[in-house]
C-alpha cells in the first residue's frame, strides 16, 4: 500500500482497505451497532482505540463473542447464523490494516459499518419505504 500519510491516505490504498476481510468485519460491526444496539461498541471504536493495536484487537474479539451470543436469540438468529462471520485471516488482515494506518482505518471500517444490510432493507420494507 502506498500511503501518503496515517492522516491522510491516497485514493488506491483508500480502495485497497475495502477488502473482504473488512467487509465481514464492518458487516458484523454494523450488526452489532445498528440491530444488537450496542453503542459501546461504536463509542470504543470511535474514541478510544485510536492506534492501540492491542484495544483494536480486544474489541474485535469482544465484538466475536457479541454477535456469537445473539446466534440463539429469537429477534437475531435468523439473520446471525445466515452472516459471513469473518474468518481468522479477516481478522488477521483487519488487525495489519489498522496497524498500518490506524484510526484513519477505524474511520474507514465504521463508514463501512453504517451501510445497510438485508435487515435494514427488510426493515424499511415493513415500515412502507422502499
Amino acid at each position: 500500500m502506498s500511503f501518503i500519510s496515517r492522516a491522510k491516505i491516497d485514493e488506491a490504498a483508500l480502495s485497497e482497505l475495502h477488502d473482504e476481510a473488512s467487509k465481514a468485519v464492518a458487516s458484523v460491526l454494523h450488526y452489532l451497532i445498528f440491530h444488537a444496539k450496542n453503542v459501546q461498541l461504536y463509542h470504543e471504536l470511535r474514541l478510544s482505540v485510536g492506534d492501540d493495536v492491542g484495544k483494536f484487537s480486544e474489541l474485535l474479539s469482544y465484538a466475536q463473542r457479541e454477535l456469537y451470543k445473539l446466534k440463539d436469540e429469537e429477534e437475531h438468529k435468523s439473520y446471525v447464523q445466515n452472516m459471513r462471520w469473518p474468518s481468522e485471516n479477516d481478522i488477521m488482515v483487519v488487525q495489519k490494516h489498522h496497524a498500518k494506518v490506524g484510526k484513519v482505518y477505524l474511520q474507514v471500517l465504521l463508514g463501512m459499518a453504517g451501510g445497510a444490510c438485508r435487515r435494514c432493507l427488510e426493515e424499511k420494507k415493513e415500515e412502507g419505504g422502499e
